[in-house]
């Protein structure tokens, strides 16, 4: 997961997590809580199964020690059915392992419990709004934004500067018709059948994460989300093209840059949602090797790369990593057998 990210016109209808209209809960609980499980993400992007070529590497590691080995996939958590089949080579190695590891097991969430988790977090009580939080100015840019897309800024106006942002981040994702069902994580927690599938971390801590904007920083942190959101399909693009390359790289420049600036909190909120945590992931992979497990490990993008990032951490371990590539038929028919 990247920095705090950014719901839809009508007709979008935040498809990605059904209806939930028949809860019981107050409609604003029931929206953020459909926006939160909509964000737990790192990198957005759509892949073009097309884009595979043998020989070409892709978003996965080997990681061994002697003659025990585990695999990381970076991970797109939103996505489209362009994006599959997958490579062989990646299919083969989930298909081998004996334990999934992923950063949340979203199906495993209780939806009610999310909702006032969510709407205690992400709103303000009754009698104070957001407009008494920000700048007009900065207001009159989210209404707009909002209006935009088909959403009447009355429905978020008890919504907190973070989740405000969070909300602005969405809604290029989903007109762009991205959805979690079709990204990497849910993709394999469904073809899990009897495999477990363990989970990094837990969703109540990563939504307290998500609402850590310092009050006084909530002005800049609305208008920067805003920022980056009309400018998101040019972004995803990259991204998009970046992935399918296996371009760990080219990656990390990119959501490195979408994460710069001078203000200290924002900078400081970035490395809590993504550098800081990435140590217990590579920790949790460094277990498997001293274990009886099989990991097959999927966290977002932006978690594996960079200089911080799980591969150069388990590099500057001792441990081999090798990143895969693109089988041709031949091998990958082999290497299933």
């Amino acid at each position: 997961m990247v920095r705090a990210a950014r719901p839809s016109n009508a007709k979008l209808q935040l498809s990605c997590l059904g209806d939930a209209s028949g809860m019981g809960i107050a409609k604003p609980a029931r929206r953020f809580a459909l926006v939160f499980l909509c964000v737990l993400i790192s990198i957005a992007a759509i892949a073009q199964s097309s884009a595979y070529k043998p020989g070409a590497p892709v978003l996965m590691w080997k990681i061994s020690s002697g003659s025990k080995s585990a695999y990381l996939l970076g991970s797109v958590h939103l996505g489209d059915k362009s994006f599959y089949p997958l490579p062989a080579v990646i299919e083969n190695a989930f298909a081998a392992s004996s334990l999934l590891i992923v950063e949340v097991d979203t199906r495993k969430l209780n939806p009610l419990e999310m909702q006032q988790t969510i709407a205690a977090t992400g709103t303000y009580p009754l009698g104070d709004d957001l407009s008494k939080h920000i700048a007009p100015e900065t207001l009159a840019k989210l209404d707009a934004f909002l209006t935009g897309y088909g959403m009447p800024p009355a429905l978020f106006a008890r919504y907190r500067p973070w989740m405000a942002g969070l909300t602005v981040s969405m809604l290029p994702m989903i007109k762009a018709g991205l959805n979690p069902n079709q990204g990497l994580d849910m993709y394999f927690m469904n073809k899990a059948g009897d495999k477990p599938v363990e989970s990094l971390e837990d969703a109540a801590w990563q939504i307290q994460l998500l609402s850590s904007v310092p009050e006084r920083d909530s002005d800049q942190y609305l208008l920067s989300s805003i920022r980056q959101a009309e400018h998101a399909q040019e972004t995803w693009t990259k991204l998009a093209k970046y992935w399918s390359e296996g371009a760990a790289d080219k990656i990390d420049e990119l959501t490195s840059a979408e994460e710069a600036g001078d203000d200290a909190d924002e900078k400081a909120l970035s490395r809590r949602l993504r550098e800081d945590r990435n140590p217990h992931m590579a920790d949790r992979l460094e277990k498997c090797l001293h274990s009886s497990e099989s990991c097959f490990m999927i966290v977002g993008a932006a978690h594996a790369v960079g200089k911080e990032g799980i591969v150069k951490q388990l590099q500057a371990r001792g441990y081999r990593v090798q990143q895969a590539v693109v089988e041709s038929t031949a091998q990958a028919s082999a290497a299933s057998k």
